[in-house]
């Protein structure tokens, strides 16, 4: 038989013929088993989505599915690399095995059964009332498989985080990091700072809200605030906190500037109250117009506060240059080889008074190859983020599918980057990148910035099909070709229409069947 459209490609799979259902698929809440209210919920408002079809309540007319949880089941699989983002360890190892009169599923933890009924929901789709017969072992590659969200740019609403969210699950990602702070807006909430308050879109109980919804559905979110650069926000509120900048993009916090400590430390607080986990984000990148010396003092307090939090640092990876980061941090490294700024292009659409900054810009990104190794060196782990493939705000290089997609692809995304395919975009692995030779790999994590969002619908445009695509990087062993998942990916785009998705960017190459999704 055909491969199913399964996304990402599971570890091993023994399929073949299908059977017909004797009735819909259902799970009965038992946490004994692995199985609690939530997971029971979100299981059947998946099938509902995939399967176009209401699910009935469990009863006797139903396909009942038998969970447990049974870490021998699943212990002969290979375990998981990278860092684990969430507050303990989790194995999300399972195996799935179908019968013509029985649906079973093993996992280690309750996690682990959440990945294993996302596939179950794919298998389920491929024809709604049947099912193909065999086992599915299944497990990640990287423990850590991510988003990083930019809530900045374009204020998102919480409604349409959660959407994010149940997009992640849906691909088994684990991470949802929240670009929470910059320099066109402050959105984290932090207690005895109201002036921040003016940028704030989201408040404590939504905040908290989302990160237990996340937390039902295997998802850890990763709190960010962006310092010392990108500080132009923080600075409108807080003067005392570093100098006026010449540009927006210039603010940042000031090395000799007492109120700064304090002011780190409040932040930092606040990160850790709204993490789960043990890492808080406290950014880094692009301290543009800030002296080496005073960036390396400041970083090094953001550190240090981090640390006496009793929480670990996920930083972008000029913050390696500090001094201070140790192998209980995360270092995100995201400045690709291709992303090196043309000084005399700068130069041409700044004013002359800035031509100084650009040249301290371009000396800082030429800095960047030794930051990877400046993090093997020190024993530091790296978050995989290159913008040369893992920026989903890249535009797109072919043509859309229809005049809606094509007037999209004109205005969304980053016009600095390069137009790239699909398959450039895919066709790429953690694990052979000649930059990250020697690094011990936290996991793989996608980047989407909204200084060209204008709407949910935009972000979808840059999100799909590319997060799919990241997914399997970032889960499946081994690397699968370009072809192969192109055509596993095709049928779920009706998915994304039934699911709030229907915006996301579609080549004009596709015109195909998309199968018994549609």
């Amino acid at each position: 038989m055909s491969r199913p459209p399964l996304v990402p490609w599971p570890l091993r799979v023994a399929l073949d013929g299908r059977a017909p259902l004797a009735g819909p698929l259902a799970l009965v809440p038992d946490d004994a088993r692995g199985v609690p209210a939530s997971t029971a919920a979100w299981f059947a408002a998946e099938l509902a989505h995939a399967a176009r079809d209401a699910v009935a309540p469990p009863g006797p007319g139903s396909t009942l599915v038998d969970v447990a949880l049974d870490p021998d089941a699943v212990a002969h699989l290979p375990a998981a690399d990278g860092v684990e983002p969430g507050p303990e360890p989790v194995d999300e190892r399972y195996v799935l095995v179908v019968e013509p009169d029985a649906v079973r599923l093993r996992a280690a933890s309750r996690t682990g059964v959440l990945r294993g009924l996302a596939t179950l929901v794919q298998l389920a789709a491929e024809q709604p009332g049947t099912l193909p017969l065999g086992h599915i072992e299944d497990g990640p590659r990287f423990r850590w498989r991510g988003l990083s969200l930019d809530v900045v740019r374009h204020p998102f609403t919480a409604a349409e985080v959660r959407a994010v969210v149940d997009l992640l699950a849906r691909y088994k990602l684990s991470v949802l990091h929240l670009h929470l702070t910059d320099s066109q807006a402050w959105r984290l909430p932090v207690p005895g700072r109201p002036r921040l308050g003016a940028g704030v879109a989201f408040t404590d109980d939504e905040l908290t809200g989302l990160v237990e919804y996340a937390a039902e559905r295997g998802v850890v979110v990763l709190p960010e605030a962006d310092l010392p650069g990108h500080a132009a926000a923080a600075l409108a509120a807080h003067p005392e906190l570093g100098p006026v900048p010449p540009h927006p993009m210039l603010g940042h916090l000031g090395a000799d500037h007492d109120a700064v400590p304090g002011f780190v430390r409040d932040v930092v607080a606040a990160l850790a109250d709204l993490s789960p986990g043990p890492f808080v984000h406290v950014g880094g990148d692009e301290p543009f117009g800030m002296p080496e010396a005073d960036y390396a003092e400041v970083v090094r307090g953001q550190l240090a506060a981090v640390h006496a939090a009793g929480r670990r640092a996920v930083v972008w990876q000029e913050a390696v240059r500090g001094g201070t980061l140790t192998p209980a941090d995360v270092l995100q490294y995201w400045i690709g080889p291709e992303n090196r700024p043309d000084a005399d292009a700068l130069k041409a659409q700044a004013p002359a008074e800035l031509h100084p900054l650009v040249d301290q810009a371009v000396a800082m990104f030429a800095r960047a190859p030794g930051d990877v190794p400046a993090a093997v060196r020190a024993g530091v782990p790296v978050l995989v983020s290159t913008s040369d493939v893992l920026y989903l705000d890249r535009p797109y290089a072919e043509p859309a599918d229809d005049d809606a997609g094509e007037a999209r692809r004109a205005r969304v995304g980053m016009p600095g980057y390069p137009a790239k395919t699909l398959r450039a975009t895919f066709d790429w692995a953690p694990d052979t990148l000649p930059e990250l030779d020697g690094a011990t790999l936290a996991g793989v994590e996608a980047a989407v910035w909204c200084e060209t969002v204008a709407s949910f619908d935009d972000l979808a445009f840059l999100l799909l099909p590319r997060l799919a695509g990241v997914a399997e990087r970032a889960w499946t062993t081994p690397t699968t070709p370009w072809d192969d998942h192109r055509a596993r990916v095709v049928p779920h785009r009706a998915l994304w229409r039934r699911t709030g998705w229907g915006a996301a960017y579609w080549p004009a190459d596709s015109k195909t069947d998309e199968g018994a999704l549609a």
